[in-house]
Protein backbone atom coordinates (compact mmCIF):
# COMPACT_ATOMS: atom_id res chain seq x y z
CA UNK A 1 0.00 0.00 0.00
CA UNK A 2 1.48 3.30 -1.12
CA UNK A 3 0.34 6.92 -0.81
CA UNK A 4 2.37 9.56 -2.63
CA UNK A 5 2.21 13.33 -2.95
CA UNK A 6 3.89 14.77 -6.02
CA UNK A 7 4.33 18.31 -7.32
CA UNK A 8 4.81 18.97 -11.01
CA UNK A 9 4.68 22.04 -13.28
CA UNK A 10 1.13 21.05 -14.25
CA UNK A 11 -0.07 20.89 -10.63
CA UNK A 12 -0.17 18.74 -7.48
CA UNK A 13 -1.08 15.04 -7.47
CA UNK A 14 -2.03 12.71 -4.61
CA UNK A 15 -1.94 9.00 -5.46
CA UNK A 16 -2.97 5.95 -3.42
CA UNK A 17 -1.99 2.54 -4.83
CA UNK A 18 -2.67 -1.06 -3.81
CA UNK A 19 -2.06 -4.25 -5.82
CA UNK A 20 -1.31 -2.29 -9.01
CA UNK A 21 -4.63 -0.43 -8.78
CA UNK A 22 -4.74 3.22 -7.82
CA UNK A 23 -6.85 6.26 -7.05
CA UNK A 24 -5.39 9.68 -7.66
CA UNK A 25 -6.45 13.30 -7.37
CA UNK A 26 -4.76 16.12 -9.22
CA UNK A 27 -5.38 19.72 -10.19
CA UNK A 28 -4.81 20.12 -13.91
CA UNK A 29 -3.11 23.43 -14.65
CA UNK A 30 -4.44 24.61 -11.26
CA UNK A 31 -7.89 25.03 -12.81
CA UNK A 32 -9.59 21.61 -12.87
CA UNK A 33 -9.66 19.15 -9.96
CA UNK A 34 -9.87 15.54 -11.17
CA UNK A 35 -10.33 12.19 -9.44
CA UNK A 36 -9.15 9.18 -11.42
CA UNK A 37 -9.25 5.45 -10.69
CA UNK A 38 -6.92 3.11 -12.60
CA UNK A 39 -7.49 -0.66 -12.62
CA UNK A 40 -4.51 -2.75 -13.72
CA UNK A 41 -5.25 -5.81 -11.58
CA UNK A 42 -8.96 -6.76 -11.60
CA UNK A 43 -8.55 -10.27 -10.13
CA UNK A 44 -10.29 -9.35 -6.84
CA UNK A 45 -13.23 -7.66 -8.59
CA UNK A 46 -16.48 -9.30 -9.63
CA UNK A 47 -19.01 -8.91 -12.44
CA UNK A 48 -22.51 -10.42 -12.64
CA UNK A 49 -22.53 -12.49 -15.83
CA UNK A 50 -22.75 -15.99 -17.26
CA UNK A 51 -19.75 -18.30 -17.15
CA UNK A 52 -17.50 -18.17 -20.22
CA UNK A 53 -17.98 -21.89 -20.88
CA UNK A 54 -21.78 -21.62 -20.51
CA UNK A 55 -22.98 -18.41 -22.20
CA UNK A 56 -26.63 -19.55 -22.09
CA UNK A 57 -26.48 -20.56 -18.43
CA UNK A 58 -27.53 -18.64 -15.31
CA UNK A 59 -25.79 -15.44 -14.31
CA UNK A 60 -23.68 -15.28 -11.16
CA UNK A 61 -20.80 -13.26 -9.73
CA UNK A 62 -17.71 -14.07 -11.79
CA UNK A 63 -14.17 -12.71 -11.84
CA UNK A 64 -13.74 -9.46 -13.74
CA UNK A 65 -11.90 -10.10 -17.00
CA UNK A 66 -8.93 -8.02 -18.16
CA UNK A 67 -10.22 -7.42 -21.69
CA UNK A 68 -12.98 -5.12 -22.92
CA UNK A 69 -15.76 -7.69 -22.36
CA UNK A 70 -16.44 -6.39 -18.83
CA UNK A 71 -15.69 -2.75 -19.59
CA UNK A 72 -19.10 -1.64 -18.34
CA UNK A 73 -18.42 -3.17 -14.92
CA UNK A 74 -14.91 -1.72 -14.82
CA UNK A 75 -16.37 1.74 -15.47
CA UNK A 76 -18.99 1.20 -12.76
CA UNK A 77 -16.38 0.17 -10.17
CA UNK A 78 -14.16 3.12 -11.09
CA UNK A 79 -17.06 5.58 -10.86
CA UNK A 80 -18.05 4.28 -7.42
CA UNK A 81 -14.43 4.60 -6.31
CA UNK A 82 -14.29 8.21 -7.50
CA UNK A 83 -17.55 9.01 -5.73
CA UNK A 84 -16.34 7.54 -2.43
CA UNK A 85 -13.15 9.57 -2.67
CA UNK A 86 -15.16 12.75 -3.24
CA UNK A 87 -17.41 11.86 -0.30
CA UNK A 88 -14.32 11.61 1.89
CA UNK A 89 -13.20 15.06 0.75
CA UNK A 90 -16.64 16.57 1.34
CA UNK A 91 -16.53 15.39 4.96
CA UNK A 92 -14.01 18.16 5.64
CA UNK A 93 -16.78 20.78 5.24
CA UNK A 94 -19.37 18.99 7.37
CA UNK A 95 -21.63 21.35 9.35
CA UNK A 96 -22.33 19.50 12.66
CA UNK A 97 -20.25 20.46 15.68
CA UNK A 98 -17.61 18.08 16.98
CA UNK A 99 -19.75 17.38 20.04
CA UNK A 100 -22.70 16.40 17.85
CA UNK A 101 -20.51 14.23 15.65
CA UNK A 102 -18.78 12.47 18.53
CA UNK A 103 -21.79 12.02 20.81
CA UNK A 104 -23.18 8.94 19.10
CA UNK A 105 -19.95 6.99 18.65
CA UNK A 106 -18.42 7.88 22.00
CA UNK A 107 -21.02 5.99 24.01
CA UNK A 108 -21.85 2.32 24.24
CA UNK A 109 -24.33 0.87 21.78
CA UNK A 110 -25.99 -2.44 20.99
CA UNK A 111 -25.59 -4.44 17.80
CA UNK A 112 -27.14 -7.83 17.06
CA UNK A 113 -28.32 -8.04 20.68
CA UNK A 114 -24.79 -7.54 22.02
CA UNK A 115 -23.34 -4.59 23.87
CA UNK A 116 -20.51 -2.83 22.02
CA UNK A 117 -18.07 -0.46 23.68
CA UNK A 118 -17.78 3.24 22.93
CA UNK A 119 -15.16 4.57 20.59
CA UNK A 120 -12.37 6.61 22.21
CA UNK A 121 -10.76 8.69 19.43
CA UNK A 122 -8.24 10.22 21.85
CA UNK A 123 -6.78 6.80 22.66
CA UNK A 124 -3.88 5.74 20.45
CA UNK A 125 -5.33 2.33 19.55
CA UNK A 126 -8.68 3.70 18.38
CA UNK A 127 -7.06 6.61 16.55
CA UNK A 128 -4.76 4.22 14.68
CA UNK A 129 -7.79 2.12 13.74
CA UNK A 130 -9.64 5.16 12.35
CA UNK A 131 -6.56 6.23 10.40
CA UNK A 132 -6.18 2.74 8.97
CA UNK A 133 -9.75 2.29 7.68
CA UNK A 134 -9.78 5.76 6.12
CA UNK A 135 -6.64 5.27 4.03
CA UNK A 136 -7.08 6.34 0.42
CA UNK A 137 -6.05 3.00 -1.09
CA UNK A 138 -9.12 1.34 0.45
CA UNK A 139 -11.51 3.56 -1.51
CA UNK A 140 -11.48 1.26 -4.54
CA UNK A 141 -12.13 -2.20 -3.05
CA UNK A 142 -12.53 -1.60 0.67
CA UNK A 143 -10.42 -3.36 3.30
CA UNK A 144 -10.17 -6.86 4.76
CA UNK A 145 -9.26 -8.11 8.21
CA UNK A 146 -5.74 -8.94 7.05
CA UNK A 147 -5.30 -5.47 5.55
CA UNK A 148 -5.92 -3.86 8.93
CA UNK A 149 -3.88 -6.50 10.72
CA UNK A 150 -0.87 -5.61 8.59
CA UNK A 151 -1.25 -1.93 9.47
CA UNK A 152 -2.00 -2.25 13.18
CA UNK A 153 0.35 -5.05 14.24
CA UNK A 154 3.85 -6.27 13.61
CA UNK A 155 4.30 -9.46 11.60
CA UNK A 156 3.18 -12.32 13.89
CA UNK A 157 5.89 -14.55 15.32
CA UNK A 158 3.65 -17.62 15.28
CA UNK A 159 0.32 -18.93 14.02
CA UNK A 160 -1.13 -18.52 17.51
CA UNK A 161 -0.20 -14.83 17.59
CA UNK A 162 -1.71 -14.36 14.13
CA UNK A 163 -4.99 -15.92 15.29
CA UNK A 164 -5.15 -13.58 18.27
CA UNK A 165 -4.44 -10.59 16.05
CA UNK A 166 -7.14 -11.69 13.61
CA UNK A 167 -9.66 -12.09 16.43
CA UNK A 168 -8.84 -8.64 17.80
CA UNK A 169 -9.26 -7.00 14.39
CA UNK A 170 -12.60 -8.81 14.01
CA UNK A 171 -13.76 -7.19 17.26
CA UNK A 172 -12.53 -3.80 16.06
CA UNK A 173 -14.46 -4.10 12.80
CA UNK A 174 -17.56 -5.21 14.70
CA UNK A 175 -17.30 -2.09 16.87
CA UNK A 176 -17.05 0.15 13.79
CA UNK A 177 -20.04 -1.59 12.20
CA UNK A 178 -22.07 -1.25 15.39
CA UNK A 179 -21.49 2.51 15.38
CA UNK A 180 -22.37 2.77 11.69
CA UNK A 181 -18.90 3.83 10.59
CA UNK A 182 -18.27 0.94 8.18
CA UNK A 183 -20.45 -1.40 6.13
CA UNK A 184 -19.76 -4.92 4.90
CA UNK A 185 -19.63 -5.27 1.13
CA UNK A 186 -22.21 -7.97 0.28
CA UNK A 187 -20.92 -11.44 -0.60
CA UNK A 188 -17.31 -10.52 0.22
CA UNK A 189 -14.96 -10.38 3.21
CA UNK A 190 -14.41 -6.67 2.61
CA UNK A 191 -15.67 -3.56 4.34
CA UNK A 192 -15.99 0.07 3.30
CA UNK A 193 -16.36 3.27 5.30
CA UNK A 194 -19.94 4.59 5.23
CA UNK A 195 -20.81 8.21 4.32
CA UNK A 196 -21.51 8.81 8.01
CA UNK A 197 -18.19 7.18 8.84
CA UNK A 198 -16.21 9.40 6.49
CA UNK A 199 -17.67 12.52 8.07
CA UNK A 200 -17.24 11.27 11.63
CA UNK A 201 -13.72 9.90 11.18
CA UNK A 202 -12.52 13.04 9.40
CA UNK A 203 -13.82 15.23 12.23
CA UNK A 204 -12.39 13.06 15.02
CA UNK A 205 -8.95 12.76 13.46
CA UNK A 206 -8.82 16.48 12.68
CA UNK A 207 -9.69 17.34 16.28
CA UNK A 208 -7.12 14.88 17.59
CA UNK A 209 -4.32 16.36 15.49
CA UNK A 210 -5.21 20.01 16.18
CA UNK A 211 -3.21 21.84 18.83
CA UNK A 212 -4.74 23.86 21.65
CA UNK A 213 -4.21 27.21 19.96
CA UNK A 214 -5.97 26.07 16.79
CA UNK A 215 -8.94 24.80 18.76
CA UNK A 216 -9.19 28.02 20.77
CA UNK A 217 -9.19 30.11 17.58
CA UNK A 218 -11.99 28.01 16.11
CA UNK A 219 -14.02 28.23 19.31
CA UNK A 220 -13.63 32.00 19.40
Amino acid sequence: MISHLGTRPEGVRVKHALDRNSVKMYDKQESVLRIETTINNPRQMKVFRTAENDPEGPESWQKLRKGVADLHRRAEISQKSNERYLEALSAVDAEPTLAETAAEVCRRTRWKKRSVRALNPLADDDAQLLEAVSRGEFVLLGFRNRDLRGLLFRAPASADVRRRQTAKVTRMIRMLRAHGLVHKIPKTHRYTVSPKGRETIAALLAARSANTQELMKIAA
